[in-house]
C-alpha cells in the first residue's frame, strides 16, 4: 500500500511537471544552451523554439513564413504569456525576450 502511494505520488509530480516546464534551446556562435521557464499556461508541448535567440538578423513580420508565425505565436503564449494573433510588427516586437 505504501509503495503505491509513493509511485502515485511520483506520477502526479511527474505529470505536473511536465504540464508546466519548458525549455528552449539558444543558438549563439560561442553559447549554446538549453533554457528551462515554467510555463504561463499548461501544455503537452514542452520544447519550445525562439526565433529570436540565435545569430541571426531579425526578420520583420512580413517575412515570416506561416510557420515560423505558428512558432512565435506558441512561444509567446506559453514562455511570455501573451496571446497574440501575430498581424503587427508591434506584436512581433512584444514577443521579443524581455
Amino acid at each position: 500500500m505504501k509503495k503505491s502511494a509513493i509511485l502515485l505520488g511520483m506520477a502526479l509530480a511527474l505529470t505536473a511537471l511536465w504540464l508546466n516546464v519548458g525549455f528552449y534551446e539558444t543558438y549563439f556562435a560561442e553559447d549554446n544552451r538549453a533554457v528551462f521557464f515554467i510555463k504561463k499556461y499548461p501544455t503537452l508541448q514542452v520544447r519550445f523554439e525562439s526565433i529570436f535567440l540565435s545569430d541571426q538578423d531579425d526578420k520583420p513580420l512580413e517575412r515570416l513564413s506561416d510557420e515560423e508565425r505558428s512558432v512565435v505565436i506558441e512561444y509567446c503564449k506559453y514562455r511570455l504569456g501573451i496571446e497574440t494573433e501575430m498581424k503587427t510588427q508591434d506584436e512581433l516586437d512584444a514577443c521579443k525576450e524581455k
